[in-house]
Formats: structure tokens, C-alpha cells, sequence
């Protein structure tokens, strides 16, 4: 290669080194800056990073960097050795710096807030009311508090699992009549605190009497059963052996002696006068309260069962304390169905017309579709105390 040859080829290889863009740092050492659009956000969104290093130098290439050094996102900088890049929803906290070269911007912290969509079905008094939503993204870690509110204030509150796909749900069982709604929050260490709240529902307290067939019926008969009224199995049928025990129920309530439901029977159910036995022995006896015309039977001092019935007129039933001395299974020549016999020809036992006053010759009367069931928990020698 001649003279002339090689000063060309070194001629070009210069004029190329000089074309190739490097930092300059003549004006002092390189700086790097960092800053977000957004910092704080729910997810789903993506905030812009931007920033500028000096000596202003194009074509750079920048790193976004975590508190862990992973490399989270990538771009390069202009003519005025700018830059910027889209963090495309970050799915946690993160504490964001800038590299160039060896150099680090100040950190700049990111902080995601989940989303949650929250749900509560239909609020119904003695029934579950059904809770549900999820959660964005759905690997969070941690469980949601769920909080079912009734009136503003907290009535009950219980922690679930999340799926990963981010579903939740739960029951609550709802005791007290009012307006309710659900609030979901979640709290993790990997990102803001969350919270959101479904819509608002009503209990509906509606008017019952017999004929009436509904989903209330059951709440009601399973309510009543529960406060130890003896029900027949709940079904959603508002019958004549419903009316009994709503009869029985307002007697201890000392209410008006009606057999059906109104909204203040429902308010009655839900904060009810718990009967207490008058007398704590013998460990398992019957109890017949005439100023309230109910039955109790009684076991370890507790009222286990109650029935609505009518005693004798004026002092036709005597007060006292006896003893069942007979039984009879079936029907006796005075139409007593089931009777079973205390203080001479006194008894308990079905009757056709059982009035919520006291209306017989000296028995104490029960609806007949119980009397088989009261005969069958009556043993000779058991004791009935009778009272006003």
C-alpha cells in the first residue's frame, strides 16, 4: 500500500471515530435525572418517566432500574439528552433510579393501589347475605377484610382468601333489620392500601298472614324455631300452624295476641324477651304461665319449647304444682285428644278451638296438630307447675 493510500485510510478511519457519539465530560461529571408523571395510582395505569443526563448528549441508551437492580424498562436519550419511557402497569411498589453508564439518578418511588370491585346480594333479616368482588392485579399477596356495615357502623367483618385470579367472596348472616352495604380492603407490603364499597341494600320486613307463600315464610318459621317455638320443619308456607306460633310468640312478647307478621314482628324477632323458667326444678318439667296462656317446657333451667294455649276460664285451672298421674293415647269419650292428665280430670291435650284467652272448663288446651308431640314428651310422674 502506497503513502497516499494509507494517510486516506487513516483520514477516514478518524473522520468515522469523530461521527461515533460519546459523552463529553469536559463540562464537569455526568448527572442523570428521574422523574414520574404519576407516583401514586391505582393499577392499571402507566405513568411516564422522564429525565435528562448532562452533559446533554444524544443517543444514549438509559436503564430504569428497581430497588433490586433488575432492569424494569429501557429508552435513549435526544439531542438535548432527554428522555422518556412508559412504565407499563406496574403491578407493585417499586423504587425506580436511572442509569447511565455508571452513573444513578435519586430514586423515585412508585406506589400501586389495587383495584377492587365489591358486591352484596340481597340483605334478607335471618338469612346470609352473599359478599363477593376481586381484586386487580390478581397475584396480590395477603388476604381482603371484608366489613358488612349496617347503617354506617361496622356489624361484622371477617378476612378472606383472594384466588389468584383475584375472586373473592363470603356469607354473612344478618341478625338486625337495617340498610347495609360491604367495604373490601386489602393492605400488603407490595402496595398502597385499597378499599372500595358495593351498592346499599335494604332488609325488607314484610306483612305475613296465612295463605302467604314466600322465602320469608321460612326465615320466619326457621327464626321462630330457632327461639325455640315448636315450628314444624320451615317451608315457605304461611299456615295455620305458622299463625300458632306467631300467637305464642307475641304472648311472651307481651304484644297483641295476633297470628300474623307485620314489619314491627320482624323488629320483635330480632331483639326478643328470652323466657325464663319460674321454677329450676326438677331438671326437666312443664311449665304453664296463665297470665301469658304459654307453655313451657323446661330442662336444666331452660326453656326448650313453647306452645300457645288456653286455660280455664276465670279459676277454672288451679295454680300449683302436680304431677302427670295418666295418659291416654288417643281420644277420650270427652273429645280430649292425647290428653294427658294432671290434678284429677284436668289435662293437657288438643282441642279444636285453642283462643288466645283463657276459655276451657279447667285444661290447659293445645292446637291439635301438637298434641300428639306435647303426649310424647310427657312421662307419669313428671311435674307440671302451673302459674300467673
Amino acid at each position: 500500500m502506497s503513502r497516499g493510500v494509507r494517510r486516506l485510510v487513516l483520514f477516514v478511519l478518524v473522520v468515522l471515530l469523530l461521527a461515533i457519539p460519546v459523552p463529553v465530560f469536559a463540562q464537569g461529571a455526568p448527572t442523570i435525572t428521574l422523574k414520574a408523571s404519576d407516583t401514586h395510582f391505582d393499577f392499571g395505569k402507566s405513568p411516564t418517566l422522564s429525565g435528562q443526563i448532562t452533559p446533554a448528549t444524544a443517543d444514549q441508551e438509559i436503564h430504569i432500574l428497581d430497588e433490586n437492580g433488575r432492569r424494569v424498562a429501557t429508552t435513549k436519550t435526544n439531542g438535548k439528552g432527554k428522555f422518556s419511557v412508559k412504565l407499563v402497569k406496574p403491578r407493585r411498589n417499586m423504587d425506580l433510579r436511572a442509569q447511565w453508564l455508571g452513573t444513578l439518578s435519586d430514586v423515585v418511588p412508585i406506589r400501586v393501589r389495587p383495584v377492587i370491585d365489591v358486591n352484596i346480594g340481597r340483605v334478607r333479616l335471618f338469612d346470609d347475605v352473599r359478599a363477593w368482588g376481586d381484586i386487580a392485579p390478581g397475584n396480590v399477596s395477603g388476604r381482603v377484610t371484608l366489613e358488612l356495615r349496617r347503617s354506617g357502623n361496622v356489624y361484622k367483618s371477617r378476612r378472606v382468601d383472594v384466588a389468584p385470579s383475584g375472586w373473592f367472596r363470603t356469607k354473612f348472616r344478618v341478625d338486625k333489620p337495617g340498610r347495609f352495604r360491604v367495604v373490601a380492603r386489602h393492605d400488603d407490603a407490595d402496595h398502597q392500601p385499597a378499599a372500595a364499597s358495593s351498592n346499599k341494600s335494604t332488609t325488607a320486613l314484610p306483612t305475613l298472614s296465612s295463605g302467604s307463600h314466600s322465602i320469608y315464610v321460612k326465615l320466619l318459621e326457621r327464626r321462630l324455631k330457632q327461639l325455640h317455638y315448636k315450628v314444624p320443619p320451615p317451608d315457605r308456607h304461611f299456615d295455620y300452624r305458622t299463625s300458632d306460633n306467631v300467637i305464642a310468640f307475641n304472648k311472651v312478647q307481651g304484644r297483641s295476641r295476633v297470628g300474623y307478621v307485620t314489619e314491627s314482628t320482624w323488629r320483635a324477632l330480632a331483639s326478643p324477651k328470652v323466657p325464663k323458667p319460674k321454677f329450676s326444678w326438677p331438671k326437666y318439667h312443664i311449665e304453664v304461665d296463665q297470665t301469658k296462656q304459654v307453655l313451657y317446657r323446661v330442662k336444666k333451667n331452660k326453656v326448650i319449647s313453647i306452645m300457645h294455649v288456653s286455660t280455664g276460664a276465670g279459676s277454672a285451672t288451679r295454680d300449683g304444682t302436680f304431677d302427670f298421674d295418666s295418659k291416654l293415647a288417643g281420644y277420650s269419650s270427652k273429645g280430649l285428644k292425647y290428653p294427658s292428665f294432671f290434678d284429677g280430670a284436668r289435662a293437657i291435650h288438643g282441642w279444636p278451638s285453642v283462643p288466645t284467652y283463657n276459655a276451657s272448663h279447667g285444661c290447659v288446651r293445645v292446637p291439635m296438630w301438637q298434641a300428639t308431640w306435647i303426649f310424647s314428651k310427657v312421662e307419669i310422674g313428671d311435674l307440671i307447675h302451673i302459674y300467673h
